[in-house]
């Protein structure tokens, strides 16, 4: 009997660094579209030595988490292809990546928060337009994650080519801009705490840059 191939479980890798070579060359972005996005935003976060800084690490986790969630989606949409369930797979199907878009709203509400502290205490008002602007997209991209993720939920278990794609699509749209205006997020972030550094308590954030 030949088995059906399986979406990849994914692999809880977020809460630490992996080995990421921010040299190596960048999936295509038309054929890898969400692993090159995620691909540029891992390179911006391997800049910064994460420790003290809250920001950088939710950054990285929101590329590693579309990674892993690139990868189911290609693997779903091939099983489904197949005839097979996803209640006969290995992998938890839905629930997984429904958990992964949560996982990606509460991450980008952090950065959210810590790009508001740094807005609110910066004293160059340039820089704290440039970041405003930069964060204004992330609430709204994340609502449409989440619309996008129950979209799929909706169709769990059921295999509809045309709506698959079409919610695919979606999803790769709202992942690119997504991690662009985290991205843009951060390098504006930096930008205003070097003019905060004559007040240190203004923010708990440390942007130091690797060697």
């Amino acid at each position: 009997m030949t088995l059906s191939p399986r979406p990849p479980v994914p692999v809880d890798s977020d809460e630490e660094e992996d080995a990421f070579d921010a040299s190596a060359p960048a999936p295509d972005p038309v054929e890898a579209p969400i692993e090159h996005a995620a691909f540029k935003l891992r390179q911006e976060t391997a800049k910064y030595i994460e420790e003290d800084n809250d920001m950088i690490a939710a950054a990285r986790k929101i590329a590693q988490k579309f990674q892993q969630m690139a990868k189911y989606t290609k693997g779903r949409r091939e099983m489904l292809e197949l005839g097979a369930t996803e209640e006969k797979s290995e992998f938890s199907s839905m629930t997984d990546m429904i958990k992964t878009c949560k996982e990606i709203i509460a991450l980008t509400k952090n950065i959210q928060k810590h790009a508001a502290m740094i807005s609110k205490n910066c004293p160059d008002k340039r820089l704290v337009m440039s970041l405003a602007n930069s964060m204004e997209p992330i609430g709204m991209l994340s609502q449409q994650l989440n619309i996008i993720a129950s979209v799929k939920a909706s169709a769990s278990g059921k295999y509809n080519e045309a709506a698959e794609v079409e919610a695919d699509e979606m999803l790769t749209i709202n992942a690119q801009n997504l991690m662009k205006s985290v991205r843009d997020t951060v390098r504006a972030s930096e930008s205003c705490s070097v003019k905060m550094l004559s007040n240190p308590a203004a923010t708990n954030l440390q942007f130091r840059r690797k060697r």
